[in-house]
């Protein structure tokens, strides 16, 4: 079977040819072919007769990259060009791209180093990322780099003349989490029952109780289960706006009502207690809003 010659092979051979070896003595000492010698002479010539090892290796490379472009999956096909670098991310990763076009990641990130080395800074960071000295800090990133501030409520909102405009957390317990809604001018109070705080469940219980209340705005705090906001303004219809990082006082009207929730971290904490302290107030009085309490379903939350 016919092989090519190694870069090594390939210095010896210029070697032995300007020493005065015939091609069949210079093939003999290499341990190949005369006629493996013949062919790599004749296709790589530096000049007309002869012959250089390092411009032979360069020719070689060359023709074995220009071998393979009848096989490349991206760089033959441009429509799949345009939606890799369409995607393509630093929280689009490779892996994600290629499980959507049912390719190898290997393949993406293989035409990226050979073929687009400007796409590298959209690579997801892998490891502790160093920021170089005296060059200034990189733009945050993450979901949170595009809410709608509290900021940006209208007035109407933040001088609670209308009922419909509520704000919202989770409480976490032993046996699931509550999501809680409080309207800022009627102190309505909504609790609904989730097996977990995440934020598709976040999401679709939302979406569940906005078809009984009607609500017109709801205000978050940052937390990552609200994570899904674009979803639920488009699902709910309506505005969603968010509480200044780390400022948890933003949310006033609804945090006094979570201020007399049992311990949400401990392990013992059951929703009997928890719903028991949303009916209550620390002096035995009774809040002057109602309180709907529901579960979630799981076919609910997959909907």
């Amino acid at each position: 079977m016919y092989t090519h010659l190694k870069r090594d092979q390939r210095i010896a051979l210029a070697a032995l040819l300007r020493s005065g070896y015939s091609r069949r003595q210079a093939a003999k000492e290499i341990g190949v072919d005369h006629t493996t010698v013949g062919r790599e002479v004749t296709r790589n010539p530096i000049t007309l007769g002869r012959y250089h090892a390092g411009h032979a290796d360069v020719l070689a490379r060359m023709r074995r990259k220009r071998s393979r472009m009848a096989y490349r999956t991206i760089e033959n096909n441009p429509e799949l060009v345009l939606r890799i670098e369409k995607r393509l991310h630093p929280l689009v990763s490779p892996e994600v791209i290629a499980h959507d076009e049912s390719i190898s990641h290997v393949t993406v990130y293989a035409w990226i180093y050979r073929s687009r080395p400007d796409l590298l800074l959209r690579l997801p960071q892998r490891g502790k990322k160093r920021r170089r000295y005296g060059s200034k800090r990189a733009g945050k990133q993450g979901w949170t780099t595009k809410v709608r501030p509290i900021d940006a409520r209208p007035a109407i909102i933040d001088q609670r003349l209308r009922v419909g405009d509520f704000e919202g957390d989770t409480v976490r317990g032993k046996n699931g989490s509550l999501l809680t809604l409080t309207d800022r001018k009627s102190r309505f109070e909504v609790v609904v029952k989730m097996p977990g705080d995440y934020c598709d469940l976040v999401h679709a219980a939302i979406v569940k109780i906005q078809r009984k209340v009607f609500a017109k705005s709801y205000t978050f705090d940052r937390g990552s289960c609200f994570s899904l906001w674009p979803m639920i303004e488009r699902d709910a219809g309506v505005r969603v706006y968010f509480a200044h990082p780390r400022s948890p006082w933003d949310l006033s009207w609804h945090g006094r009502n979570n201020y007399y929730a049992p311990d949400s971290g401990s392990s013992t904490t059951t929703f009997s207690e928890i719903l028991k302290s949303y009916a209550y107030e620390g002096s035995g009085k009774n809040y002057t809003f109602l309180t709907i309490t529901r579960e979630l379903k799981p076919e609910e939350a997959q909907k």
